[in-house]
């Protein structure tokens, strides 16, 4: 490529990369404001903070149902969508095709026709909105993605290794824990990221689903904004953040990127 070619793409990537860091870094800059309508002129104060760990706000509660519900749905995703994965990786013919057509259809279907499908099958059987209806629906949700990672990265692995660990005497549940699984590893992680914080940003489905009363964080966040903008979401917001880049920087130092692809770890 030219240098007239790589500045370009460098100037490309850096509007991007601003594009989408920008609204973050403005929404953390707002966390230290004492203007709670965020106007000029800027006066650093950590009012909001104080706001957010006070009875006053309910977001930490809400936060915490947030966190825990997106850690048990990712936990059931893995449970269910691993072996679903590795299945769809290595049959063949129609149900390969038939299966790969209708976890595609789960990904593409708008999240709000699932909610209100949901919400008639889980009426019909008697669960009506329930936490139980509600982690269901997210963990129905989710298993494609999970499904995909896992299946993307079976389709890698050599044969050759559990074959030689069944040569060698080892049960299929054995060549399944020591060989097959740790080679999923990278994917199963990646799977799990993923269905978190699509679960944790998931307010369409939990707005259908949710019992009456019980709140995540974006259905207290809609209410929020729905009576009047609160600063202390900008404080809780920058810890979200800054827990964000840190699930990130973890997951790349524990699997690297191009593990997920079946390459070398990317990790240096």
């Amino acid at each position: 490529m030219s240098k007239r070619g790589q500045a370009v793409l460098g100037a490309y990537l850096i509007f991007l990369y601003g594009f989408l860091l920008l609204p973050m870094a403005v929404i953390i800059l707002l966390s230290f404001n004492a203007s709670p309508y965020g106007t000029l002129p800027f006066v650093p104060t950590g009012r909001w903070y104080q706001v957010l760990f006070s009875e006053e706000s309910q977001l930490l509660s809400a936060a915490y149902l947030s966190l825990k519900l997106s850690f048990e749905v990712a936990a059931g995703g893995v449970l269910l969508g691993t072996p679903l994965g590795l299945w769809w990786a290595r049959i063949r013919g129609f149900p390969r095709a038939f299966a790969g057509f209708l976890l595609a259809a789960a990904v593409t279907v708008p999240w709000l026709i699932l909610a209100v499908a949901m919400l008639f099958l889980f009426n019909a059987l008697g669960l009506g909105r329930s936490y139980l209806s509600m982690y269901l629906g997210n963990v129905a949700v989710s298993l494609p993605y999970i499904a995909l990672l896992v299946a993307a990265r079976a389709a890698t692995l050599d044969p050759s290794l559990e074959e030689a660990a069944r040569s060698l005497g080892a049960r299929p549940s054995q060549v399944f824990r020591f060989i097959t699984l740790p080679l999923l590893m990278p994917a199963v992680l990646a799977g799990a990221m993923m269905v978190f914080m699509v679960t944790f940003n998931n307010f369409v489905l939990q707005y259908f689903l949710a019992p009456f009363g019980v709140r995540t964080l974006p259905l207290e966040i809609y209410t929020l904004v729905r009576v009047g903008y609160r600063p202390d979401i900008n404080a809780l917001a920058t810890f979200l953040v800054a827990l964000a880049l840190l699930a990130a920087f973890l997951l790349h130092r524990l699997v690297g990127l191009r593990s997920l692809a079946g390459g070398e770890d990317g990790r240096g």
